[in-house]
């Protein structure tokens, strides 16, 4: 009985092989769809609808994390801020304020394109990170309010 189960589980895979490598494009969305019909039931946040926890300067919010890494990351990652300041450069997505990153959000992009540098914001995100090495702190799916 053991025998017969594992000869068809062999056979079962080997017949979904041989068709996956004939069809790669249709295995692939299989494969693709499986994924995405796993995750679709996960809630996902929107940052820019929540209410912020924090409302602060540019400055405050980087000078928090300079003073104490470790108590700052238990205050801040995983909450939403909303963060005023000048924008001090443009990458793409990414809209740095001093020593704030903030990447916007896909529906966000065409007032990326009216910002300037030295242009005042407001900027609501969600604190993902903080680069110790460059004394960034990341925001991530940020709105320009």
């Amino acid at each position: 009985m053991k025998k017969r189960i594992i000869f068809t589980v062999l056979t079962i895979m080997i017949v979904v092989g041989v068709w996956g490598a004939f069809n790669r494009e249709k295995a692939t969305q299989m494969v693709v769809d499986l994924g995405m019909w796993m995750t679709s039931s996960m809630k996902h946040r929107n940052p820019g609808k929540e209410q912020p926890k924090f409302k602060m300067n540019s400055n405050d919010l980087s000078v928090e994390f300079e003073r104490s890494e470790p108590i700052a990351t238990k205050k801040f990652i995983d909450q939403v801020v909303l963060v005023d300041g000048e924008v001090s450069a443009m990458h793409g997505v990414n809209v740095s304020l001093t020593n704030i990153s903030c990447n916007i959000d896909s529906t966000e992009i065409n007032k990326i394109k009216e910002l300037k540098v030295g242009t005042k914001v407001k900027v609501q995100g969600l604190v993902v990170g903080y680069n110790n090495l460059l004394g960034e702190v990341n925001l991530a799916e940020c709105t320009l309010k």
